[in-house]
């Protein structure tokens, strides 16, 4: 096959591959393989570009079973042959000539692979800042050269193409999805203002009852359903009051208004344990534990009691979905009168040491790298198979989190389960 020839048959390839690829990583991986393909490279690496930090951040190599052998995964945007190529926007060559193993450098003691020539391509379209690089080394049969420069240069272009193209796809169903949740709050919150209003109503009523009584001189059975009642109409009051203001956090999150946290001082402790609560009937159901490592004589913090039990609810109600995925498809639901041992667990923390620090940790399947990226930037969607979602629930999380002045970090490996951390000043 001489090099024209190749050169079009690698941009067909291109072409028809990648405009049928619909999930990120996917895209990634077929960009990745047909770029080692293309120019017969014997290794690759795919980087997208993180500007915040200025890095270069790995997604993928050719082959596979070396990437638990690279020495550094991330790394600086204007490091080595990949950064030059990523600064000036343009594919960089570069020719080593052969040295005995002593003289390896990092990657290619820690892989086995003597790096002999490189060609580095910015993921980029013209006249467009670069979103990313990929990074080929040791061709098959000889050396780089320029054609497989300019198979690269339009490879990329339409790589690039493609990941924009979905990244736009995936922004406009979110965009939809949000939309649909603003308007469905907003209905929400107005029938829940007017059921508001009825136990306003009952309220007074139950006031007048208790009142008339009295003067009776009410039996100890009557006085017992009477001081029963009133609880009872107050927690009626409070989940009322929890739906219409999480019904007006949805509505300004779709809206895009700036978030409006009620400061107050609050017990973070008692909101976390009393949030993750609601969630151990479901849990045990699911065959899934919940525990909890609560710190009870932490200070109160000046926040939003309502932010915090949205945020622990969804942070838990999420890692029993990842806990779910690694349990047996043909589970029964756990019914109340049986015992069975929980199959996995969630565990739900707090604690202070010169910040507020809540963490839910799951023994589900943990994440890659590039999912926990894609999670942290608001861009990942749902990722279980048995209990899918719009992926707006950590995104709601990353939104209040920001609108309290904290932070969210997470810690996961696949195969270890995954821990959400939610830090917030004193």
């Amino acid at each position: 096959m001489d090099n024209n020839e190749r050169l079009i048959r690698a941009v067909q390839r291109a072409t028809r591959k990648l405009a049928s690829t619909g999930k990120f990583d996917a895209l990634l991986q077929e960009v990745l393989a047909i770029c080692v393909e293309a120019v017969g490279a014997t290794n690759g690496t795919i980087y997208l570009h993180d500007p915040a930090n200025k890095r270069l951040v790995f997604q993928h190599v050719i082959p596979g079973e070396i990437a638990d052998l690279l020495p550094s995964r991330d790394i600086p945007d204007d490091f080595g042959v990949a950064g030059q190529a990523f600064q000036s926007n343009r594919s960089v060559m570069k020719e080593f000539a052969s040295r005995p193993e002593d003289q390896w450098n990092d990657f290619e003691k820690s892989t086995g692979v003597q790096v002999l020539s490189i060609l580095a391509t910015p993921l980029s379209m013209e006249d467009e800042e670069p979103i990313g690089i990929v990074q080929l080394i040791n061709k098959d049969d000889g050396h780089f050269a320029d054609t497989d420069v300019a198979v690269m240069d339009i490879v990329s272009a339409v790589a690039t193409m493609a990941y924009l193209n979905a990244q736009l796809v995936e922004q406009n169903a979110r965009a939809a999805t949000l939309l649909g949740m603003g308007r469905v709050s907003h209905d929400i919150g107005n029938l829940a203002a007017s059921l508001y209003a009825t136990l306003g109503f009952g309220d007074m009523a139950m006031s007048g009852f208790r009142t008339h009584v009295e003067k009776i001189k009410p039996d100890r059975t009557t006085r017992m359903y009477i001081d029963s009642l009133e609880p009872i109409f107050r927690e009626l009051k409070e989940s009322v009051d929890r739906i219409v203001g999480y019904s007006t956090l949805i509505s300004d999150i779709s809206a895009g208004r700036a978030l409006r946290p009620n400061l107050q001082p609050t017990s973070i402790g008692e909101a976390v344990y009393h949030a993750a609560s609601y969630f151990e009937m479901q849990g045990k159901a699911q065959h899934v534990a919940l525990d909890y490592k609560i710190q009870e004589d932490a200070p109160q913090a000046n926040c939003d009691e309502l932010y915090i039990v949205r945020i622990v609810q969804n942070l838990v109600g999420n890692a029993i979905k990842a806990v779910r995925e690694t349990l047996p498809v043909d589970l029964p639901d756990v019914i109340d009168d049986e015992y069975h041992p929980p199959l996995g667990s969630v565990i739900v923390g707090y604690e202070f040491t010169d910040s507020h620090k809540i963490w839910v940790q799951d023994t589900g399947p943990g994440m890659t790298e590039e999912t926990r990226l894609r999670i942290l930037s608001g861009t990942a969607r749902s990722q279980w198979e048995r209990a899918g979602g719009s992926g707006w629930g950590l995104r709601i999380v990353m939104e209040l989190t920001a609108a309290l002045g904290g932070t969210v970090s997470i810690e996961s490996e696949l195969g270890q389960g995954s821990k959400f951390c939610v830090h917030f000043p004193n």
